[in-house]
């Protein structure tokens, strides 16, 4: 008996509600394969909306449920909550909480599938009988920035499957990485391993079965970079239009099962409207297309997807007798740190009050420098020397490199953590130039070069270690430069040589990066 419930417990999660019958999955060669079918279900509309390739995505809590790498893109505490009324009339639910820190980002997310009403079938006859059946899940973990092309995430997950009166759990693990922003900043490889678990056995006697194991690789394109295609006075309120599009795919290789691909196309219009469309291979019920939409607006996010399956062999939004899959969710942002507000570069097509706007962003970085007086004090008291004329401000750091050399000292990470903070809270769209400088002995050639290796370094620490989006940052070198030098004609190892060879942060507040 309790054999017969194993089966009948995972066929309630492949969807067999009342005495309709669907295959989950990859169709019937797939039916009772696997425990914990919550696993393996797609929770959030995004997922769905561009057919389940999520392991490039970033940006975004409901990453913790497929590559929790991902979830490092947050700059911003983030609460998501999603619904989805799936085929059969069955129904899942998940939530996730995601908060950034300056070591690592941090989540925790639950999920629950409500299976329905079971009938109870033994040796593949009805009983006569019905029994209620769901799944839930509980999930924690983070994501760290090993490198600077290297994101790492893992989550550990506990699952716990109901069937009528008998119940099991099953603790599992996943590991995914992403390598964002290569190939001239436009592509994101990723990949892992999901729900990596121990298995559900509801009979002693019998062998059991896992949890929906998978390996995993994907990627991610961007092929508009918030590119001004035309400009209306109807939409916006007269900004221009302004296109950003990704297409992401993604290969998953099941565990005793079938693999198939996932693809999507992913559109935002002025980083407010949101479309998508996405397909998935495979046998039966598994391969459909799919659609989402969606709106972003400052702290909010609402998002909505819909999936097309073939149950019993329909074709392409033909009337089925199961159903398709409707999910919508609720997307939160807050914190002190950065806002969800979308960047969007404005055209402007007629002439504006630059003296106001500047005024206006003027007095905005005072304030800000005058909420961060003990940190600039500090700052001062590390020898860093700030001179500041109308918006364009100079940090000269007390950053200095060994004679022939582009290492930056660990010495230095301390106050180059708190010029981060700075930029962070007071400047944080301003373009910042970081400036390296040599001393004379050499050749001027050499020296330019071995500037611009040093201002490249500090550049790297300052994206590697403390987190400022690459984007923001510039690195160029002036070498010897001789109307620059700090001592005049001092090299190697004369008194002074060193405060040639340094670095100076330019922060320009009227350039956005």
């Amino acid at each position: 008996m309790f054999r017969a419930l194993t089966f009948v417990a995972l066929a309630a999660s492949a969807a067999l509600a009342s005495s309709a019958q669907a295959q989950f999955g990859g169709g019937g060669q797939d039916a009772g394969v696997y425990s914990m079918t919550i696993l393996g279900i797609p929770v959030s509309p995004r997922a769905v909306a561009l057919g389940e390739a999520m392991a490039a995505i970033d940006r975004d809590p409901s990453t913790i449920w497929y590559n929790a790498a991902g979830m490092l893109g947050l700059r911003t505490n983030a609460f998501t909550v999603t619904a989805a009324q799936r085929f059969a009339q069955t129904q899942i639910i998940g939530t996730a909480v995601t908060f950034p820190t300056e070591i690592a980002t941090f989540g925790i997310g639950a999920r629950a599938f409500n299976a329905g009403t079971i009938e109870v079938r033994a040796e593949g006859e009805p009983t006569g009988g019905d029994m209620r059946a769901y799944q839930w899940a509980l999930e924690g973990g983070g994501a760290l920035q090993l490198a600077r092309w290297w994101r790492w995430g893992g989550t550990l997950v506990f699952t716990q499957e109901q069937l009528g009166d008998a119940s099991e759990a099953s603790v599992g693990v996943n590991s995914g990485m992403q390598f964002p922003d290569i190939l001239f900043g436009r592509v994101t490889l990723a990949g892992g391993v999901r729900n990596w678990g121990t298995n559900v056995n509801f009979d002693e006697g019998f062998e059991g079965f896992s949890p929906p194991q998978m390996l995993y690789v994907g990627a991610g394109i961007d092929v508009f970079r918030r590119r001004n295609l035309i400009q209306t006075p109807m939409l916006f309120r007269g900004q221009p239009i302004i296109f950003d599009a990704k297409v992401v795919g993604q290969v998953n290789i099941p565990d005793r099962m079938e693999p198939y691909v996932g693809l999507g196309v992913e559109a935002t219009v002025n980083g407010v409207a949101i479309g998508r469309i996405g397909y998935q291979t495979g046998d039966d019920n598994r391969s459909g297309i799919s659609l989402g939409a969606g709106v972003n607006v400052g702290q909010f996010r609402l998002e909505y997807a819909f999936r097309n399956y073939k149950n019993g062999g329909a074709g392409f939004f033909e009337n089925d007798p199961v159903g398709d899959a409707h999910n919508v969710s609720f997307t939160f942002f807050w914190g002190e740190r950065e806002r969800n507000e979308p960047v969007v570069p404005v055209v402007v097509a007629a002439p504006v009050d630059t003296a106001s706007i500047n005024a206006a962003v003027r007095g905005a970085i005072q304030e800000q420098l005058a909420a961060l007086r003990p940190l600039l004090d500090s700052l001062r008291a590390q020898q860093v020397t700030i001179e500041q004329a109308d918006l364009v401000s100079r940090y000269i750091v007390p950053v200095h490199f060994g004679f022939d050399s582009a290492v930056v000292r660990e010495t230095d990470f301390e106050v180059l953590g708190n010029v981060a903070e700075v930029i962070r809270r007071v400047y944080p769209t301003a373009l910042v130039t970081i400036e390296g400088f040599a001393d004379p002995a050499g050749s001027v050639q050499y020296n330019l070069d071995l500037s611009r290796r040093r201002a490249q370094a500090v550049r790297d620490v300052m994206i590697s270690r403390f987190n400022l989006p690459s984007q923001q940052l510039r690195a160029i070198g002036y070498g010897e430069q001789a109307a620059r030098q700090i001592i005049p004609g001092a090299r190697r190892d004369d008194p002074g040589a060193q405060s040639n060879r340094r670095v100076v942060f330019t922060i320009d507040a009227t350039q956005r990066f």
